[in-house]
């Protein structure tokens, strides 16, 4: 599993299903890309093979929660 597939299983299911999939993977990709510039410390405890602990978790449970929750308000959605 990359890094980015562990980091989108992270968002809430109904926040993935408001957004329309045929920009789901777009969204996807840049909001992973942004998190990777914006928290790289974070970002780098899910890339390689072991699994990122609970704390880690739960710190970009919260990270990329509130980025989609903020990108959905933006666009209406």
């Amino acid at each position: 599993m990359t890094a980015n597939e562990r980091i989108i299983s992270l968002v809430r299911p109904e926040y993935m299903e408001m957004i329309p999939s045929f920009v789901r993977d777009h969204a996807e990709s840049c909001t992973c890309n942004h998190i990777a510039r914006e928290y790289p410390e974070l970002y780098s405890r899910f890339t390689g093979d072991a699994e990122p602990d609970e704390q880690a978790k739960q710190e970009m449970s919260e990270v990329i929660n509130g980025i989609i929750r903020e990108r959905l308000e933006k666009h209406r959605i």
